[in-house]
């Protein structure tokens, strides 16, 4: 017999016989039932399942706006995280909902595994932050005046990661540039200075579940990583070779050739602009991470043992000296006044 007909010669289908009884509890209260008969032998087991799942369907559908409204996106205020319990229990809390999100707990695990005592330190200076009163955005500008000291500590192992830690500098680099970029709306000279010289454009970046919190938090664990595979690995003799010297010399020139920069050299050969308006014009027309982009390619093509002496120069610098604006040596012979901006190369 095919489904849903019926042939010639097939018996009818059962009739179900709905007989409706009515009876008194225990407390004298009128209980109306409804039977099914069921002549035909229905399955009492898959109504009960079908019923079941009907309630079920129904319970569900009916309180599932009042669910998502009660659990939200599951992250819970700090003064809620914190809230009855003494210092210890501050901390312990905030070791797990400080930063709930999936970049602040990879971090926060991290940072547990490898460095555990600064990891304490770290949760030592959320918990003066929470018990003072702070919001989860206090507690990310606490957490980045704190990664001041740490990168201090970490550098050095850091740039014994080798061309590993110079690939991974160049990825956040990139990745950098694509925020900027976005977030300023194109990547000019102008545009970057607009964006950084807006007042609302510091309340986002120091705001807990920004992009910038997220791009901080990632570059962050990427330098725990780096700092914990390098820290007991041997020192990197950071002296160029001549092959080094050849790979960097040919980035510059490449650098040189690139289009945007031979059309302002070019322009500026010309004439007709006094230095202002040439600096003006470069604010206004050079793409900056375009720019970056092309070095960036040229780096990531350079030989494993040039990235590793220059990733490691580039982490032996003191950086309280830098951060000082105090002078610093240069690989190749020169030295830079940051305080003044002055570049002096010498033979």
């Amino acid at each position: 017999m095919a489904f849903g007909k019926r042939a010639a010669g097939d018996p009818l289908p059962q009739r179900l016989s709905v007989i409706t009884e009515t009876e008194v509890n225990a407390d004298g209260v009128g209980v109306v039932r409804t039977v099914v008969s069921n002549p035909g032998g229905l399955d009492h087991k898959f109504i009960a399942l079908a019923v079941g799942v009907v309630v079920l369907s129904a319970g569900a559908a009916i309180a599932a706006p009042s669910l998502l409204s009660a659990f939200g996106s599951g992250v819970r205020p700090i003064e809620d995280v914190i809230a009855g319990l003494d210092r210890q229990q501050v901390r312990a809390a905030l070791a797990i909902e400080a930063f709930p999100d999936q970049d602040g707990k990879a971090l926060m695990t991290s940072l547990a595994t490898h460095y555990p005592q600064a990891h304490g330190q770290l949760l030592d200076t959320l918990a003066d932050s929470a018990m003072s009163g702070g919001d989860r955005d206090a507690l990310y500008l606490a957490f980045n005046g704190w990664t001041m000291d740490f990168a201090v500590d970490i550098l050095p192992a850091v740039g014994r990661s080798g061309a590993e830690g110079f690939d991974k500098a160049v990825a956040i680099v990139n990745e950098g540039m694509h925020f900027v970029e976005s977030e300023a709306g194109g990547c000019t000279g102008t545009k970057i200075q607009a964006f950084l010289m807006n007042p609302q454009t510091f309340a986002d970046l120091q705001r807990y579940d920004s992009k910038a919190y997220h791009f901080s938090m990632r570059a962050s664990r990427d330098f725990v990583e780096l700092a914990a595979k390098g820290r007991n690995a041997p020192q990197i003799d950071t002296r160029l070779t001549a092959n080094d010297t050849s790979a960097l010399q040919s980035t510059f020139f490449s650098l040189i050739a690139d289009p945007q920069i031979s059309s302002l050299m070019m322009s500026a050969s010309n004439g007709g602009m006094d230095q202002f308006q040439m600096q003006q014009k470069v604010m206004d027309e050079l793409n900056v991470c375009q720019l970056a982009r092309a070095v960036v390619l040229k780096l990531e093509k350079l030989p494993a043992g040039t990235k590793a002496r220059l990733w490691g120069t580039a982490m032996s610098g003191d950086p309280t000296r830098l951060m000082n604006g105090q002078g610093f040596s240069s690989p190749f012979g020169g030295s830079m006044d940051l305080s003044s901006g002055a570049f002096n190369f010498r033979q």
